[in-house]
């Protein structure tokens, strides 16, 4: 082992140390993430600066803390499945009546595709307030044997959607083994989760209509199932700091600092069109009569937690839990617009990330970009949102499905899959933000928001985004 390889190492389990002691200092989880990503894009960064991307001693050190950021990734993975089966199904079956049911779901999906077409239209508009040259940015990067690896996996992506037609996308979403489906095996696992657990849900209330004694113990197995679930994935959200600081430290080192320099009008332009769609979350919350600031500043600890970690399916917990205790939604509500978020009209990964990369291959490719083009696009957003996963890479998947329907070129999702990470945080702070969103709606227009609660100073514990133990 070199002097290098046992120099890095060192700085970063000292960097640990530092978080731990953060954490003993009674400072909040929220410090603590946005530390550790602020702490890894310099140290990744001064790595690739020192050691570039080829040496020796850089490319152990990144195999090396794969072993943390990748380890934090998979354990969310692991969790996706567990969470999203217990929170639907727990969700739908405590819910008081079937009648209170179809209340809350059409209106909690309503506002996510509606807001998911918004945001589409924000992301076209970006790349041409912005001068996004598409050709221009293909022709800086090249062709790279990295570029080529990717473009290569996503091709075969690619040709598998090709291959499948509209009915039998749909059909593929109905699970035939749920035993598979609980696996995550396929790409449809997360909406075939959602679907069963809806279906599971409304059986349940069904039965205990009619004979509630019959069905209490599945009741009560399903909600400790859901609380062992919650604390299995608070454990797992502890680690976030730590899982954070490899993933970015990661990044930055194994990323040419120039290409990510010739990309940065491009990352500029997507955090533009993301802080636009918060701008019109605040506009939609103030038309319906609630304080846009009230939102926004109790909504603000969940929103980093899902920037520091990625995965708005990790934030579930969270988000129902500021939805009820902070903004006066009622918890079926909640608990459904926080599952349905996940892999329903996702504003950021599936609306404006996949809305600019099709304009941009329709550049390429010579396309002209008419109202007809843009409207066809727009719907596409909206249907090819249904079952994108609320876990890293979810936008990448949104990219490739929706320019497969559109006919369009792949090549700029493979250009950009190297800022993946740099803008995925905000994109799924976004992602939140529209689930919060519909389920703050929805309580509004059924008249089960506790305005009162809403308006209220006093916060919860929640007001750092702390894990709770």
């Amino acid at each position: 082992m070199s002097f290098t390889l046992l120099a890095l190492s060192a700085i970063f389990l000292g960097f640990y140390v530092v978080l731990s002691r953060f954490k003993k200092q009674k400072k909040s989880f929220n410090f603590r993430v946005l530390s550790a990503l602020v702490g890894g894009l310099l140290f990744g960064g001064i790595i690739q600066v020192v050691l570039g991307t080829d040496s020796a001693a850089g490319l152990q050190f990144s195999e090396l803390i794969s072993l943390f950021g990748n380890g934090y990734v998979k354990l969310l993975q692991m969790i996706v499945i567990p969470l999203v089966f217990v929170a639907m199904t727990a969700s739908i079956m405590n819910v008081e009546g079937t009648s209170a049911l179809s209340k809350i779901a059409p209106k909690v999906i309503g506002v996510l595709i509606f807001t998911v077409a918004i945001s589409a239209v924000i992301g076209i508009a970006s790349i041409y307030l912005f001068n996004i040259d598409a050709n221009s940015l293909v022709n800086a990067m090249g062709t790279s044997t990295a570029i080529e690896a990717r473009s290569d996996s996503l091709l075969s992506t690619q040709e598998l959607m090709s291959n499948n037609t509209f009915t039998s996308l749909v059909l593929s979403i109905i699970p035939t083994n749920i035993f598979e489906m609980l696996t995550g095996a396929e790409r449809t696992s997360t909406l075939s989760t959602v679907l069963f657990g809806m279906f599971l849900g409304f059986s349940i209330l069904q039965v205990k209509k009619r004979k509630p004694e019959k069905v209490q113990s599945f009741v009560d197995f399903i909600n400790a199932a859901k609380e062992v679930v919650l604390s299995m994935v608070r454990e797992i959200l502890k680690l976030t700091p730590y899982g954070v600081f490899a993933l970015m430290t990661k990044f930055m080192m194994s990323n040419d600092l120039f290409a990510l320099s010739e990309m940065g009008r491009f990352v500029i332009a997507s955090y533009a069109a993301i802080a636009a769609m918060f701008i019109v979350h605040l506009v939609l919350v103030g038309l319906f009569g609630l304080s846009p600031k009230t939102f926004a500043k109790k909504s603000w600890p969940v929103l980093v937690f899902g920037f520091g970690s990625r995965s708005s399916m990790a934030a579930i917990p969270l988000n129902v839990e500021t939805q009820t205790q902070r903004l006066g939604v009622d918890e079926e509500t909640a608990n459904m617009s926080a599952t349905f978020g996940t892999s329903i009209g996702q504003n950021g990964c599936a609306g404006i990330y996949p809305a600019m990369l099709a304009i941009m291959a329709a550049q390429v490719m010579g396309i002209p970009i008419d109202l007809s083009f843009v409207l066809q696009l727009i719907a596409v957003i909206a249907i090819a949102s249904f079952g994108i996963a609320g876990v890293g890479g979810g936008a990448t998947f949104a990219a490739v499905a929706v320019l497969t329907i559109m006919g369009l070129d792949i090549t700029i999702v493979a250009i950009l899959v190297s800022i993946e990470a740099l803008i995925d945080m905000a994109r799924t702070a976004l992602n939140i933000s529209g689930s919060m969103l519909s389920g703050v709606l929805t309580a509004k227009t059924n008249g089960s928001l506790n305005t009162e609660q809403y308006k209220a100073q006093a916060l919860s514990n929640t007001t750092n985004g702390e894990i709770p133990a």
